[in-house]
């Protein structure tokens, strides 16, 4: 066992490595506030999971979603959300997360016979309608949005 008394302390880090240690620390505090910025500035909007908005309670709005598809006939049917997917992403697709309603409406789109899909969201904030077509084949889904007049 080594004792204070006989061994000398230990050399203190000369000046270079104290700067490379000063940066590295004020490099990994600067992220911790970039990175969830990158969150504020993304096309979907409607998504507030990681900003501070998501942490103050909120009146959610009330949102009524429909959703049909066209057949190849030219028949339209109306589809049942809440049969097809879970309650949690049936909200999902009410509030207009862009990353769930894609997916929902191309999911739609590999049934036999399906021309195109279309969600219609109708919420009584400001966002008014937002109407979602995709036609089958396409690359991504068409947004259009009606904003409500008060």
């Amino acid at each position: 066992m080594a004792s204070l008394e006989t061994e000398p302390p230990p050399a203190r880090p000369n000046g270079k490595a104290r700067r490379r240690g000063g940066a590295f620390i004020a490099a990994f505090v600067v992220l911790q506030f970039l990175i969830p910025l990158t969150y504020l500035a993304r096309d979907d909007a409607a998504d507030e999971r990681f900003t501070w908005r998501r942490l103050t309670e909120t009146d959610a709005p009330t949102c009524e979603t429909e959703a049909s598809l066209e057949r190849l006939n030219g028949e339209r049917e109306a589809v049942v959300l809440e049969k097809l997917i879970h309650q949690d992403w049936v909200a999902y697709v009410a509030q207009g997360r862009r990353a769930v309603v894609e997916a929902f409406l191309k999911q739609q789109c590999e049934a036999d016979g399906v021309v195109s899909v279309a969600l219609l969201n109708r919420c009584d904030d400001d966002r008014g309608v937002r109407e979602f077509t995709l036609r089958c084949g396409g690359e991504r889904a068409h947004e259009t949005m009606k904003t409500a007049g008060r």
